[in-house]
This record gives C-alpha cells, sequence and structure tokens, in this order.
C-alpha cells in the first residue's frame, strides 16, 4: 500500500465518523472532534513507522513519512532526514534476533506532537527510551529522544518501564495538564517542597530508579542538593487524557542534560512517574 493511500483510508475512516453524528456540530466541537482526528492519525503513522521502517525496514515508507526538511535533535544520528534514511539502511543489515518480544509502548498525544515511551534489547542489554517526534502536514517534521539503560537495581523495586498506559478517556487533559505544569514548575524547578502533598498522592508509584516509592520517596530525593540534581526550564508538555509528559531541561553535576518525565494523574493528583534523561 502507497503511503498517500494509506493516509487516505485513515482520513476517509475519521470523516465517516465525523459524518455518522446525529446532530450538527458547534465550531468549537468541530475544533475539537479535527484536532481528535489528527492526533489519531499521528499516532497511527507513528505505530506504522517502528512497524514497518523500524522492524521490517521498509524505507520506502520511512522517506515518504519524514519531510525533506526533517530537525533532528538526537546525538545518536546525523542531522536531518539522510541521517534517519542511513541509520535505518544500517539496521536493516544487522542479524535479526532469534526470537522477538512484544514491544512495550505507550503513545501520547496532542496537536502536531507524539511521544512514545518503549523499551528494547541492545547488546544484552535493556534500554529504555522516550521519543518526541513534531509532525507538519502529515509528516514527521522534528525529533527528540532519550535513552537510558534498565539499571539491575532500583530504589523503588519497579521497572522504568513497567505500570498503567494512557486511558481513552480525554475528557480531562486540559485539566491534568495544568496540574502537572504547575506541579512542575512549583516542586522540581522552585522547589517548593513543603507544597507536595497538593500535587503527590501519598501512595505514589514511582519508576525513577533513583526515587523511592510514596510522597515520602520523592520528598526525600528532592532534599538533595540542588547542584546535584537541577531542572531549569520547561521546554514542552505534551498531555493526553490521564498522562502528562514534560519535556525540560536541566544539570546533573553541572552537565546538561534533557529529561523527559511522564505523569500519570488520579483525582487531580500524581500517582504514577516516569523519568528518562539523557546528556545534552
Amino acid at each position: 500500500m502507497k503511503f498517500h493511500d494509506f493516509i487516505t483510508g485513515i482520513l476517509c475512516l475519521l470523516v465517516a465518523l465525523t459524518l455518522s453524528c446525529s446532530k450538527p456540530l458547534s465550531k468549537r466541537t468541530a475544533n475539537q472532534l479535527h484536532t481528535m482526528q489528527k492526533e489519531t492519525l499521528h499516532k497511527s503513522l507513528i505505530r506504522d513507522f517502528y512497524r514497518r521502517a523500524v522492524a521490517q525496514g521498509d524505507t520506502a515508507f520511512a522517506e515518504q513519512l519524514i519531510s525533506d526538511t526533517y530537525i533532528q535533535h538526537s546525538s545518536a544520528l546525523k542531522p536531518g532526514k539522510a541521517g534517519v534514511l542511513e541509520a535505518l539502511n544500517l539496521m536493516k543489515q544487522m542479524p535479526k534476533p532469534t526470537a522477538t518480544a512484544t514491544p512495550f509502548m505507550r503513545l501520547i498525544a496532542e496537536d502536531d506532537y507524539v511521544v512514545t515511551n518503549l523499551r528494547f534489547d541492545w547488546g544484552g542489554r535493556q534500554k529504555v527510551v522516550v521519543d518526541l517526534f513534531r509532525f507538519e502536514n502529515n509528516q514527521v517534521a522534528e525529533h527528540w529522544d532519550a535513552v537510558q539503560e534498565q539499571p539491575e537495581t532500583t530504589a523503588n523495586g519497579n521497572a522504568m518501564m513497567d505500570g498503567d498506559l494512557p486511558s481513552e478517556d480525554t475528557a480531562l487533559t486540559a485539566t491534568n495538564k495544568k496540574i502537572a505544569v504547575e506541579f512542575y514548575q512549583r516542586i522540581f524547578i522552585d522547589r517548593q517542597v513543603q507544597d507536595l502533598p497538593e500535587f503527590v498522592a501519598d501512595d505514589l508509584i514511582q519508576h525513577n530508579p533513583e526515587i523511592a516509592n510514596g510522597l515520602e520517596g520523592l520528598h526525600a530525593y528532592l532534599r538533595q542538593p540542588s547542584d546535584t540534581k537541577s531542572t531549569l526550564t520547561i521546554h514542552r508538555t505534551i498531555s493526553e487524557g490521564n498522562f502528562v509528559v514534560i519535556q525540560a531541561e536541566g544539570k546533573r553535576a553541572a552537565n546538561p542534560i534533557m529529561v523527559y518525565e511522564i505523569f500519570r494523574l488520579d483525582q487531580r493528583k500524581v500517582v504514577e512517574q516516569w523519568t528518562v534523561e539523557s546528556r545534552l
């Protein structure tokens, strides 16, 4: 199937679903529905990118999906569209594993952005990844990422990729995003740790390997000297339903880092947290 036909098929399905509504839509509702359709399409394209381009070596699909003006922020790849295609061609030449596990992936989309959170095995070690894609005219126009190795032991006993998946109920997307941004600014950047109970559940489930479970575990972590690890500014926030992803820049022992924090909220409080970071 050609890329254009694939896009057309998905759009036709979404239009059919729209037309099946029995009542006329208000302008606001129509705009919201258009945004949801766009996000659904973008997530479908990213799923197919991993399945077809990465796993199956379909570089023709990748060439059509990736914009000619593609901007690459990953230090692991060469610049531009050519760098991605070169990496995919190299991957095609690598020996395939004798047994493959079903990938564990979170997909979170808002407007022109899609975030994936997944794990894979590399050289006998498990890697945890966050990829952030920006779409433009249904093509991937920009990409950031962070890759971190799963440590053998963690402060909380949880794997970095365990836990819940995003809910399909998006009614509280805007509310959860507002809460998470305020939480991150006040707690992680401004270090107003006395406000933690306002934002965090007592039984917080923690996947950051350095932090113990519970509100008290996060409180103890944040009491560390700020020169050990600090967050300076939020760059982007992507939210969908009960999940919010924050891309922030900070420092670890004076080295600049990019951090991706993923929060799951319930009843207006953070109940689960994942973290992946990479040095800039």
